[in-house]
């Protein structure tokens, strides 16, 4: 049986304490999961080995799922995360209102695995890996998040008024200003903005910082 020979059921507050490490992970890096239980003196930490075991951690990592696969609508790329997604989305909106100035952009999550909708993009500092758009607030906040499947504007319709329009539709007719970089503007978003009395201002600041980096 390997690995799965020593799986046990877990219960909600084993699943909370899994979900407290992931989250202290991303602001305590290491350079693999392994160095977080390790006994070195360099990685020795109060955290993780109180916590949970090791093997405990990653058994629940590998089976860590959000979908039935035998119900999925796997026509959608993003099925086994979508609801995951969703509710992420729906959550951090009601956190907080942006103020009049909101602004979409683009980033990268670093990852070399098999996935189909995985991009390569060059002059990224990570190269391979999973493009998403968000919109933010000028204080950094992230309201909402788009994650790039591919192909994802319909038959005539040019990405940037899909994506633009996707992240912000809460935000139109509010009188919000939406600022964006060269990729996600063009005449057809702004067209469509300003009749939803939402301008759209192109960051020329984050171009020029750009041109200075070439």
């Amino acid at each position: 049986l390997g690995v799965f020979g020593f799986w046990q059921p877990i219960n909600q507050n084993d699943m909370e304490k899994f979900m407290g490490l992931l989250m202290w992970m991303g602001l305590v890096k290491m350079t693999s999961i392994a160095d977080y239980w390790s006994k070195a003196e360099r990685y020795k930490n109060g955290v993780a080995p109180k916590t949970m075991s090791r093997n405990k951690f990653e058994l629940i990592l590998r089976f860590w799922h959000f979908e039935d696969n035998e119900t999925a609508d796997k026509a959608d790329r993003l099925y086994k995360v979508r609801k995951l997604l969703n509710m992420t989305n729906e959550l951090v909106k009601n956190i907080q209102k942006p103020g009049e100035i909101i602004a979409v952009d683009e980033s990268m999550i670093p990852f070399r695995g098999r996935l189909k909708f995985r991009q390569y993009i060059p002059n990224k500092t990570h190269k391979y890996g999973l493009k998403f758009f968000k919109v933010c607030g000028t204080n950094g906040y992230t309201y909402k998040i788009i994650i790039y499947e591919g192909k994802q504007s319909k038959l005539g319709e040019v990405l940037s008024d899909t994506i633009v329009t996707s992240l912000c539709e809460i935000y139109l007719n509010e009188g919000c200003t939406i600022v964006t970089d060269n990729f996600l503007t063009s005449v057809p978003l702004a067209e469509t903005l300003l009749k939803q009395n939402t301008p759209n201002t192109p960051n020329t600041r984050s171009e020029e910082r750009r041109v200075g980096k070439e």
